[in-house]
């Protein structure tokens, strides 16, 4: 049953909060690319339609869990030395980091690989990293240089992590850093 009612849905303000922590639960059981927005909000007791309320779509809703477990923009927050410059030697072992934690790592993998097949949430994901991790770089290092460090960044992932190439998949984390950190000067 849809609600039809019109103005902001009726629940109360923690109905973002339980979303968001089924989400997190199913992306830490690795199954948030295949459960629905409906299943989740019956999950946790609120009308489905909060979920678009809230966060405009279910990949909406994806987009935030993934970005509050693995958030780019963070990484990129703690990649700063002390006078607030990025520093993309601490950049390259950040991103690792993350793709690489015993938990969310192999998670994380399984959830592009979903995603790639399916064009709404790649959307929704390309939107997010364009407007918190692409612009905020190109506000720093230009846009040239955003552009070569994106396509490092998102080649190296993809390689090591979604498909798995052995040419990146045989370096120790410490070989991947330096390999990455090279590719983002």
């Amino acid at each position: 049953m849809v609600n039809n009612r019109r103005g902001r849905p009726s629940g109360a303000p923690i109905a973002r909060r339980l979303l968001l922590d089924a989400a997190h639960r199913h992306f830490d059981a690795g199954d948030l690319a295949s459960i629905s927005s409906r299943d989740l909000a019956t999950e946790v007791g609120v009308s489905h339609t909060l979920v678009n309320y809230h966060f405009g779509s279910r990949n909406g809703l994806i987009a935030a869990a993934i970005a509050l477990r693995a958030a780019p923009h963070d990484v990129i927050a703690l990649s700063r030395d002390d006078d607030g410059r990025l520093d993309l030697e601490r950049l390259a072992h950040g991103v690792l980091a993350v793709w690489e934690h015993p938990e969310h790592g192999a998670r994380l993998a399984d959830l592009a690989r979903r995603l790639v097949s399916d064009s709404g949430a790649s959307e929704t994901i390309g939107d997010y990293l364009q407007s918190s991790v692409f612009d905020p770089l190109v506000d720093e290092v230009g846009r040239a240089h955003a552009r070569r460090m994106a396509t490092a960044l998102i080649g190296f992932l993809f390689g090591r992590y979604v498909i798995a190439l052995p040419i990146f998949t045989r370096l120790s984390t410490e070989e991947a850093g330096r390999l990455l950190f090279s590719m983002l000067r």
